[in-house]
């Protein structure tokens, strides 16, 4: 019994050793990219619906009760690289917002990021709140759940913060921290460990 017992107990102490070797076979290196990422910063531009002809945003559904509750609004929103409406646009959100509380005011929203610009035909997918956060100091936040193009796998965070809050006019300052998997030029995305980011 202890003889059988001592290559068995003598493979396993040395099994870290043996694991820590680099080999250089391929086939056992890792395989896995390290994602990309990168920080955007934009301006998103709410033209709020049936207030002004540059309304960027229209009712779908009306709610009944005092809340709003179930509103539904379609919003093709414009990004922009300054604050004013007239800067340069790099691209839209388009998607809705709805009314989801009964008894607060605090938008369910979800859009698409639709690039214009160095990220044309690429596009990030934003779901969050709209419930007052982004008027604090702190600002409030959305989740990115996906992308497409050059954000392919993308995930992360898009810190929003209101800068202009007026009747016809809403403008919120974005700060966008992506994470995607590399671009491969051989075999598509996130293969290989090359490393695409730009």
């Amino acid at each position: 019994m202890g003889r059988l017992f001592s290559p068995v107990l003598f493979l396993m102490a040395m099994l870290p050793a043996i694991l820590a070797i680099d080999i250089g076979i391929p086939g056992l290196q890792c395989q896995c990219p390290k994602p990309c990422e990168i920080d955007l910063h934009y301006y998103l531009h709410q033209f709020r619906a049936r207030t002004d002809p540059k309304s960027n945003e229209d009712y779908i559904v009306s709610g009944t009760n005092a809340a709003g509750f179930g509103t539904t609004i379609v919003h093709d929103w414009s990004l922009t690289t300054g604050p004013n409406a007239t800067d340069t646009i790099v691209g839209r959100a388009q998607g809705f917002h709805m009314q989801a509380a009964q008894t607060s005011t605090i938008w369910y929203t979800t859009h698409n990021i639709i690039f214009q610009d160095r990220f044309a035909g690429s596009t990030l997918q934003v779901m969050g709140i709209i419930d007052g956060a982004e008027l604090s100091a702190n600002g409030g936040q959305w989740s990115i759940i996906g992308g497409t193009g050059k954000f392919v796998k993308a995930s992360g965070i898009v810190s929003v913060k209101a800068i202009k809050t007026e009747f016809v006019e809403w403008v919120r300052e974005l700060n966008i921290k992506v994470s995607y998997a590399p671009e491969n030029s051989s075999s598509g995305y996130g293969y290989n460990g090359y490393d695409g980011c730009n």
